[in-house]
């Protein structure tokens, strides 16, 4: 790809020869052919450019560089929107075999789109059916009666259960698991009861499945859990990370962002453009409301209010959270002034009473 087709593409100012032919993104310090072309739109990597071997370069157009020391300079306005474009245009994404691998095992009935990849040991269920352009890596298993839409990647090791619906354009890294069995039991694990003698713990089965919007993608080692009666739904242009549980009857709305190690137990119902940070547990029936942002490492016993910000363990308004960190920090010098305050006192009464 031509520095000007790149210019274009990111809607950027192009400084310089336009007809460098670019190959490849790099760090300005590991730059070595002259098709490579260096991001420079951090602080670190724009203090590497005075070694850098490169030709070409991208940097911040906040922080321009000195005319005439490169060939060519892109100025990108937004350095993370550049970033995202960027890597789109140089991700050709994993290698893989066109077509269906003669070890991959289809079930009666299946429906394959146009340009459909299915790479060695797959195993695709009855009646499954595969959008257009869709890529199955090797060793991914998905159950019978499943939907899946156009544009897809679903990395090795993938596991998608039967009656399952997954829409265009999913991306689900290695090893994830959707549509497992919800962990549901009668009597409930934490009433007392549970722990009676001779009370018997029954299992409740997963009779529903799982529903996931289009451009969705999902994390390594990720596992949703299906229904019990319905679905559990996760909205168009969500974003899940890498080790992330979802439990069965759960809802979570449109472009969330879910980060690494959060645990979301089973009927939660997440709103539009929810964040959680990395580590949040929330506990069973609680509704998180529209654009909420729930901090890493808190604890969620409590409904929250749309658009509120909170954090802690349990979790309460942000603010809160901070001024009790501060007064726990005050605690020291608090019972100082009171073991002093005691001291005064106690010389006062000995002095009253002579």
């Amino acid at each position: 790809m031509l520095t000007k087709d790149i210019a274009e593409a990111l809607s950027a100012r192009l400084e310089g020869d336009g007809t460098i032919e670019i190959g490849r993104l790099v760090h300005p310090a590991r730059a070595e052919r002259p098709s490579d072309l260096a991001i420079a739109m951090s602080a670190d990597a724009a203090a590497a450019l005075a070694q850098t071997r490169a030709r070409a370069v991208v940097v911040s157009a906040k922080e321009p560089v000195r005319s005439g020391v490169f060939s060519a300079v892109i100025a990108v306005e937004d350095p993370r929107m550049a970033l995202a474009l960027l890597t789109a245009l140089f991700d050709a994404g994993p290698p893989h075999d066109e077509g269906v691998h003669p070890t991959a095992i289809l079930g009666a009935g299946v429906v394959l789109g146009e340009g459909v990849s299915i790479g060695a040991y797959a195993v695709i269920g009855a009646r499954s059916r595969i959008g257009s352009g869709t890529v199955i890596l090797s060793q991914v298993t998905i159950g019978a009666d499943v939907t899946i839409g156009a544009g897809g990647l679903l990395h090795s090791g993938v596991r998608v259960g039967h009656g399952c619906a997954l829409g265009d354009r999913i991306i689900i890294h290695a090893n994830a698991v959707i549509g497992a069995d919800g962990f549901s039991f009668a009597p409930d694990l934490m009433s007392p009861a549970a722990f009676g003698a001779g009370v018997a713990v029954t299992r409740v089965h997963s009779l529903g499945a799982v529903a996931i919007g289009d451009d969705v993608e999902i994390g390594a080692c990720t596992t949703i859990d299906r229904a019990t009666l319905e679905c559990t739904r996760i909205g168009r242009g969500t974003k899940i990370d890498d080790h992330v549980h979802i439990g069965h009857n759960v809802s979570v709305g449109e472009g969330c962002i879910i980060c690494g190690m959060v645990g979301i137990s089973g009927s939660v119902v997440l709103g539009d453009r929810v964040r959680l940070g990395g580590g949040v547990g929330i506990a069973d029936h609680v509704r998180i409301g529209d654009q909420a942002i729930v901090a890493a490492g808190s604890g969620v016993a409590t409904n929250v209010a749309p658009g509120s910000f909170v954090s802690g363990y349990p979790a309460v308004p942000h603010q809160r959270t901070m001024e009790q960190l501060i007064y726990l920090g005050r605690q020291k010098r608090l019972h100082q002034k009171v073991e002093a305050m005691i001291s005064r006192l106690d010389a006062l009464e000995c002095a009253i009473k002579k």
